[in-house]
């Protein structure tokens, strides 16, 4: 057979990233919209809440950013609890290098990690896992530069719109809360391979008994910290690393 013969497939563009940031999008949209409602709420302008949008782009933590300024705790405690509640993200990097095998550029890689968030960084999974010759950093600079810019238009929207959407049903807002995390779930669901059961069995296991017990913030650390270590027994101890690390002799 000829080497001509070999199909590559093509990276995915900057367009593309855009056009698959469409689910986060509509999810980010009135969730944002629902955070600028609440920051006006609190005593925020509509340009304060897409201050807020664009310099710090916590997610759902903005929930909690302004309801903490508004009830008069200090910036410095505020920051604290929010660092502590999104500290996460310092793995997200981490784990997409690992399965990036194309040599990285600075600046777009600045750009585009500024973006990561819980469900861009699902997206950014999902691609490498099961797409990986079509990841491109075009392609995570479309994905994440829309999904921030939907969330900040949101914000700003909700700030301009609040005193319409405070005559809204009780029921619509409460689903508003529920589509960040649903989103999130199917990501995560999309992502799932039989290989990742033990880990993500113990750390789901170990995060519900810690909010039950102990608190949501507390739950985050200690579900972390039992996927890192269940993680580490399953490869060192188990002695079982993942299958496309052990092929089958003939």
């Amino acid at each position: 057979m000829s080497v001509h013969n070999i199909q590559t497939v093509p990276a995915a563009s900057f367009w593309q990233g855009a056009k698959d940031s469409q689910a986060i999008i509509f999810t980010y949209l009135p969730v944002s919209f629902a955070f600028g409602v609440s920051a006006t709420q609190f005593g925020f302008s509509a340009w304060e809440a897409l201050f807020l949008s664009c310099s710090m782009y916590a997610g759902a933590s903005q929930f909690l950013v302004v309801a903490l300024l508004g009830s008069g705790t200090s910036i410095w405690m505020t920051a604290l609890t929010v660092i502590a509640l999104d500290i996460r993200h310092l793995l997200y990097g981490p784990a997409l290098q690992n399965l990036i095998q194309d040599r990285l550029n600075l600046k777009k890689t600045a750009i585009w990690s500024w973006g990561l968030t819980d469900e861009v960084f699902a997206s950014g999974m999902i691609k490498l896992s099961q797409r990986r010759q079509e990841w491109s950093e075009s392609w995570m600079l479309g994905l994440s530069l829309f999904s921030w810019m939907s969330w900040a238009l949101g914000s700003l929207l909700g700030g301009l719109f609040a005193d319409q959407v405070t005559k809204m049903p009780q029921f619509l807002q409460a689903a508003l809360d529920f589509l960040l995390p649903a989103l999130f779930l199917s990501f995560l669901l999309a992502a799932f391979e039989k290989k990742h059961t033990f880990v993500v069995g113990i750390t789901i296991l170990v995060s519900a008994v810690a909010c039950y017990f102990i608190d949501l913030s507390a739950a985050i650390f200690i579900g972390i910290a039992s996927g890192i270590l269940a993680g580490l027994f399953k490869h060192y101890v188990l002695k079982q690393p993942d299958p496309e690390h052990t092929g089958a002799k003939s």
